[in-house]
């Protein structure tokens, strides 16, 4: 069974550069929620967890022990946006990513556990990852919902909120590494709220924090592709001008 690989698109090969000597530049998911690029990269639920059922919401009173229903609503739950940061990969190489995200170049990552451990080690200490007590980790696929079926019980764990997006996203076949140098992982730390479907929030612009985590070299784990490569239907066959030895791509 052949290895997982990552790919990483990128627009200039100076990037691809950057990303061979280490330097990667992470960014908040604030940054993300409020990016606007007709939901390539976009997602303005980015970091938050969306229920909305078909036919309307149905609230329960339990104090006055009644039942009704909010057409056009949605129950969210957004975890600290400005506080989590991602980096963004994909699982796939394909003609259809490489025109999507507009790339020249695309680093194809062969070792992927070894990617993890370097990019973790060069944090701080104090860096919080996704994942159960004992066994959080930095680098997560990316999980995809449906809005229109129950939460539970994403919506009370803000790691699990900033490693899903909805289904409309599963093209992306993304992986991505998470962390936080707060308590944004913490159980319950979240915003539940009741909003309209139609609602938008404005941009805050000081919540789009960055951060340039500089690791170890990665050219012994990687190599590039150029999309100068012959395409065929279907995908996206050997690279002749990949840089080492060619290989079909892994899904």
């Amino acid at each position: 069974m052949p290895r997982p690989r990552l790919y990483k698109y990128f627009s200039d090969r100076k990037w691809a550069e950057e990303f061979f000597d280490g330097k990667l530049l992470f960014r908040s998911l604030a940054y993300f929620r409020d990016y606007e690029d007709n939901h390539v990269r976009s997602d303005d639920k980015e970091g938050t967890s969306v229920y909305r059922p078909n036919g309307g919401l149905i609230i329960n009173n339990l104090t006055q022990g009644t039942t009704f229903t909010l057409p056009y609503h949605a129950f969210e739950s957004s975890a600290k946006q400005d506080e989590i940061f991602v980096y963004c990969l994909s699982r796939s190489l394909s003609e259809m990513l490489r025109q999507r995200f507009d790339a020249a170049v695309c680093v194809e990552v062969l070792d992927v556990a070894a990617f993890c451990t370097r990019i973790t080690a060069a944090l701080p200490p104090a860096a919080t990852f996704p994942g159960q007590s004992g066994k959080t980790k930095i680098g997560w696929r990316v999980d995809y919902y449906n809005e229109a079926e129950a939460a539970n019980p994403r919506w009370a764990l803000p790691d699990m909120i900033a490693t899903a997006k909805s289904k409309g996203y599963a093209w992306q076949e993304e992986f991505r590494l998470v962390f936080s140098l707060t308590k944004a992982f913490a159980f319950e730390n979240v915003t539940p709220r009741l909003v309209h479907v139609n609602s938008k929030d404005a941009a805050k612009p000081d919540e789009h924090h960055k951060r340039l985590v500089c690791a170890q070299g990665l050219r012994d784990i990687c190599r590039l592709v150029e999309f100068n490569a012959r395409m065929i239907h279907g995908g996206i066959q050997d690279f002749p001008h990949a840089d080492g030895p060619p290989k079909r791509a892994a899904v």
